[in-house]
């Protein structure tokens, strides 16, 4: 079983925990670094008896685990879904609302209910896992000269895998944009950053139920904390008072857009960013700060949208 022949495919569901067979040639998506298992109890059975020795425990409760990473990009034209599968199927079973406008963007924000969920086609060469009932969380990272990453979590219900035939899927070859010519700005002010991380950090429940197959009905999103963190480079009060917008816990408006490219460029924007704390640091002699921030609301679904332009 050769590692690097791993393909993924990513189809919402049109009910939860219901494949919607994901097909090669339409719901492939280019991953990183996968990992894939199985989680569940291992449950004791503290029978007393004329001896020391265990007896056998009992498997429990089971699900699947999953990760991966895959490379932020656009889908080649402005406000148009790809033929190939796409991130913004992931962005969905995140608790994520998809909104299409033809020729311009392509929209997620948060939403608090109605929640999607997505089926996973796994091959692992000749090994196959498909996993029903997927919901999870992300976190995006961008890091100078570097394509912006997408690190994703998800579970969902438990299949054992089965030997199939390797996956001869259709990608897209669109490349992704460095970042580099980034638009960075939180509160009007452009820092000199390296790296910026945002996690909508989602709280997932699990759901189990007797009357379940493996006990458990699935997973749903019960909340969120969306955050991150940067390290800027110190400036002056003038230019940027870091202290005292942390002294005041100050909402301040960011953005980052990454790409100039029509149909290969997103834009991240947030109405309320709190840094939480800051740190002195050192970065080839120049003074740095590293600044864990929180994402709030203004109105509700609104701590920040990913636009696809």
């Amino acid at each position: 079983m050769l590692t690097r022949k791993t393909v993924v495919l990513a189809k919402i569901e049109a009910a939860y925990g219901t494949d919607p067979v994901p097909a090669q040639d339409a719901d492939a998506i280019a991953v990183q670094d996968l990992k894939i298992g199985p989680a569940g109890d291992s449950v004791e059975r503290n029978v007393l008896r004329g001896t020391l020795s265990p007896v056998r425990f009992l498997r429990g409760v089971k699900s699947i685990e999953a990760s991966f990473k895959t490379e932020m990009k656009g889908t080649g034209a402005p406000g148009a879904l790809p033929a190939w599968g796409w991130e913004g199927v992931l962005l969905r079973a995140c608790g994520m609302s998809e909104t299409v406008t033809g020729g311009a963007d392509i929209v997620y924000a948060p939403v608090s209910a109605d929640f999607a969920s997505c089926t996973l086609y796994v091959y692992r060469d000749r090994l196959f896992h498909k996993v029903t009932g997927c919901r999870g969380s992300f976190r995006i990272a961008a890091e100078a000269g570097k394509p912006c990453l997408v690190e994703w979590k998800f579970k969902g219900l438990y299949q054992a895998p089965e030997d199939a035939s390797a996956a001869s899927p259709v990608l897209g070859n669109l490349l992704p944009p460095a970042a580099t010519g980034a638009a960075l700005a939180i509160g009007g002010f452009g820092p000199v950053a390296q790296k910026i991380e945002l996690d909508i950090a989602n709280v997932l429940a699990t759901r189990k139920s007797i009357a379940a197959p493996d006990g458990m009905a699935g997973f749903e999103i019960t909340g969120r904390k969306p955050q991150g963190s940067f390290d800027p480079e110190a400036a002056a009060v003038s230019a940027h008072p870091f202290w005292s917008h942390w002294e005041n816990a100050e909402p301040l408006a960011f953005s980052l857009q990454v790409g100039s490219a029509g149909g290969n460029s997103f834009r991240i924007d947030a109405p309320a960013l709190q840094y939480r704390e800051i740190a002195d640091s050192d970065r080839d002699g120049i003074t740095v700060y590293q600044v864990p921030f929180s994402l709030a609301s203004t109105g509700g679904d609104d701590e920040f949208t990913i636009a696809f332009i």
